[in-house]
């Protein structure tokens, strides 16, 4: 038994859950996003849990975290991003992750990290601003 992936499975199983049932007591649409992310999560955790429990005890242990500095960079990325969200505004702030997460976790080629930052805010502004009708926080250089 591998208990690290049960108990993991466990907890994103929890998450999962409780995401879902927070996010059914939203308004209308707004309830989708997170609903379906912790339906998704909760989903997804079932195969972990099960690996844990039937998986092979003879494996070799692999460690928590492969590259601790990339996990505390993108942790510390994900703690500015929300932080600053409010300030700046939604796509600036998103536009700004992307590169700067891209940067920091080695891509090089500046054509592909901004290609993928336009996809990312053009799906993020067909998502937000035309499917759900959605306001998001102003950009800074828009706010009265």
């Amino acid at each position: 038994m591998k208990y690290r992936d049960t108990l993991s499975g466990l907890v994103f199983f929890a998450i999962g859950v409780t995401t879902a049932w927070i996010g059914s007591g939203f308004y209308a649409d707004t309830a989708y996003i997170p609903v379906g992310v912790g339906v998704l999560m909760s989903v997804f955790a079932v195969p972990l849990m099960v690996r844990g429990v039937v998986g092979n005890t003879m494996s070799t242990s692999m460690p928590l975290i492969h590259h601790p500095l990339r996990f505390f960079v993108t942790l510390a990325c994900c703690v500015l991003f929300y932080f600053l969200l409010p300030i700046i505004g939604f796509y600036t702030t998103s536009t700004l992750f992307v590169i700067v997460m891209a940067l920091l976790l080695g891509e090089r080629r500046p054509a592909v990290v901004i290609c993928v930052a336009v996809v990312f805010i053009a799906l993020l502004y067909g998502l937000f601003a035309v499917v759900l009708k959605r306001p998001l926080p102003v950009e800074f250089f828009l706010a009265s």
